[in-house]
């Protein structure tokens, strides 16, 4: 039974045939890009470089287009509607600046990554180069429990959606999505899913313009951003937003809004530094260009949620006034259906058709970095740092493999779990804050702060969590008077367990560490270095040398250094002088000084984004007493379409643009080859 009371819209077979066979096909052509890859350029996916970082050599336009993607979630989608259909016109664009801020950051954090880190392939992994044990088991868990809670809100969002408009079982939807997408990650590893990103988020930022063409340009029932500000004049009268200025939805003077500004912030802080997806792009990012790739991977995602809220999320609310829409209830309002059935209304078959499209691409896109940035952890920070220290390039490739599968498996058992609880996508959206929080600072301060010491950083991540979790839940009982599903997704419960995650982290890591500086030698994460990742093979001319291109003689002094240290870190300067020298493979000579005005500028850059997108445009908004005029709403439609329009340039052209010799190349291989 679909999520929603209406009947669905489509049949269910075409739900199953999206699930299953657009799944598969997409499954195949990845599998053929995968092969191409291999067979054609000098990449080979069973490296576990190459699996786990894509030989962290991607260009910007691919970065940008694997960020996006993977911070576009069904959530995303759906969530970002909802808000701005409870709130107003501000709740699309605060649920955008909760995400854009954090991804902006990174473009910050990104430059010490490169500095400070460049070889580690997962945030676990310089914990434990920093912290021991401790340290690597405390971020292991954030990791992990992020991940979790991040597969289970894109299956949950998916299948509701899947659900309401086709009538497909919604357990069955959980297990069978994350099937296909399993598949062409465990064969191609991250670099295709970074090929899937660039070609879900093309298909998706071209469905989403057309929503927005339609609703504001086409439709008979709204055709202007001047009728929709009619509509929503209407609606306001007999359903007003509580805490909104004159009840209006076209306000940014918005008590709800404002306290939703703040608990978007520190979820999207929260998961961007707890999801290894993130911490994966910045380390498989080339050097020159991570700092880039994640400022305008953050600018052009803000671009997506924003014209959902405003296209979608105000068109769901407008059309009440029209007898003839369906009654939303509650819970399918926090599911996520209020754009679904936007969408169904105005569009009629072809758009429930496309909204189907666009949620099952968002989730398949996003779950494949989920599945990938998973198995790194469980393949790197589990299997080979405690059961199999030395093992080989080839065992942790396929170890990775296992681990895409199981988590597929896992991820859909658990979303059955909080389905089968009554927990929806909006009541795990408002509890990522609560869960991830704690570990914002410990986790950003390990690759920025010298003097961050082992307790600060196990105390702010854990115990942080924990202090967390006590306030939502004391929170919940104190205004719902017992602790129910219901009252633990309490806007103000949410916001004070959110609030103390961020808050106890920060103050436990900080003070604790001021009180016993560690004065913490960088060079220690810059030498950290995966030995086993070199293999020997035979070169067509007889020489002996390593899979990544180092002689093997580099190889055998490695292996010898190897024997008689920790196999997880490794000092290249114990190396003999000719074999630090050769290995460039292994002692990866970065420009420290470009990499330090990099991290200077980004850290303006982002200031500066900081200030407009939360200070400039909408205090001002938000202080006075002012409705959008029908004028005032249309130029934010306009700047909505040129802000839409100008992230589909760097998501869709620029990884063509820039990459356009090697795929000559590869064409001309491929030509050359059959012919």
């Amino acid at each position: 039974m679909a999520v929603s009371d209406n009947p669905p819209p489509l049949p269910q077979a075409v739900g199953y045939a999206v699930v299953l066979g657009l799944g598969i096909v997409f499954a195949l052509a990845m599998n053929v890009t995968t092969w191409i890859q291999a067979r054609f350029s000098k990449y080979k996916p069973n490296s576990a470089s190459e699996f786990s970082a894509a030989s962290r050599s991607l260009k910007t336009g691919l970065v940008v287009a694997g960020i996006v993607s993977s911070w576009t979630w069904s959530l995303t989608l759906l969530q970002s509607a909802t808000q701005s259909y409870e709130m107003g016109v501000s709740g699309g664009w605060w649920y955008a600046v909760g995400g854009t801020l954090q991804i902006a950051i990174f473009s910050v954090i990104a430059s010490k990554v490169k500095m400070n880190a460049n070889r580690a392939t997962t945030f676990p992994e310089v914990a434990y180069a920093r912290f021991g044990t401790a340290g690597h088991l405390s971020f292991l868990w954030c990791g992990l429990i992020c991940n979790a809670i991040v597969s289970s809100c894109i299956l949950l969002g998916g299948g509701a959606v899947v659900s309401t408009l086709t009538g497909m079982n919604e357990y069955a939807a959980l297990f069978l999505i994350p099937m296909g997408v399993a598949v062409y990650v465990a064969t191609g590893g991250l670099r295709a899913t970074f090929i899937s990103d660039a070609t879900h988020t093309f298909f998706l930022l071209a469905i989403l313009l057309y929503f927005c063409f339609e609703v504001f340009c086409v439709s008979d029932v709204i055709g202007s951003p001047r009728k929709l500000s009619e509509l929503l004049e209407a609606v306001a009268k007999t359903t007003p937003v509580d805490g909104n200025y004159q009840g209006s939805y076209l306000t940014f003077r918005s008590r709800p809004g404002a306290i939703f500004a703040v608990q978007s912030i520190i979820t999207g802080f929260g998961l961007v530094m707890c999801d290894q997806g993130y911490w994966s792009r910045a380390i498989a990012s080339n050097p020159a260009t991570t700092a880039r790739a994640y400022f305008l991977g953050g600018f052009a995602w803000f671009s997506i949620p924003f014209a959902c809220g405003t296209a979608l999320g105000l068109t769901a609310r407008a059309l009440e006034t029209q007898p003839d829409f369906p009654v939303l209830s509650s819970t399918d309002v926090s599911a996520g259906l209020a754009a679904v059935e936007a969408v169904n209304y105005v569009l009629g078959t072809a758009g429930s058709v496309l909204m189907l499209l666009l949620i099952f691409l968002s989730v398949t896109s996003a779950l494949s970095g989920e599945m990938i940035a998973t198995s790194t952890l469980l393949s790197y920070d589990i299997y080979r740092h405690y059961f199999r220290p030395r093992a080989t390039s080839k065992q942790i490739v396929g170890t990775s493999r296992i681990f895409i599968v199981f988590w597929g498996v896992f991820a859909g058992s658990l979303a059955s779990v909080f389905k089968l609880a009554g927990i929806t996508l909006g009541w795990l959206f408002y509890f990522l804050g609560v869960a991830t929080a704690s570990g914002v600072f410990p986790i950003a301060l390990t690759f920025l702060w010298k003097d961050l010491n082992r307790e600060g950083a196990v105390a702010g991540s854990i115990f942080g969590m924990f202090l967390a979790l006590i306030v939502w839940l004391a929170t919940a009982r104190a205004i719902g008077g017992e602790i129910t599903v219901d009252t633990l997704s309490n806007q103000w419960a949410s916001f004070a367990g959110g609030a103390t995650a961020i808050i106890s982290g920060g103050v436990l890591s900080i003070t604790l560490s001021l009180l016993r500086p560690a004065n913490f030698d960088w060079e220690k994460t810059r030498n950290l270095i995966v030995v086993k990742e070199v293999e020997i093979d035979e070169d067509r001319d007889g020489s002996s040398f390593s899979s990544n291109g180092v002689p093997s003689s580099v190889v055998a002094d490695v292996l010898e250094v190897e024997k008689k240290s920790d196999p997880l870190i490794i000092d290249v300067d114990s190396l003999p002088r000719s074999t630090n020298d050769a290995a460039g493979i292994l002692d990866a000579k970065l420009d420290m000084t470009v990499l330090e005005k990099t991290f200077k500028r980004y850290t303006l850059i982002f200031g500066f984004l900081a200030l407009i997108i939360t200070i400039i445009i909408p205090v001002p908004l938000g202080a006075a007493p002012y409705v959008f005029s029908p004028r005032f709403f249309a130029g934010t439609v306009g700047f909505m379409f040129i802000w839409l329009l100008f992230a589909a340039f760097l998501v869709v052209i620029l990884p063509i643009l820039e990459s356009r010799h090697a795929l000559w190349k590869i064409i001309l291989q491929v030509v050359k080859h059959k012919y």
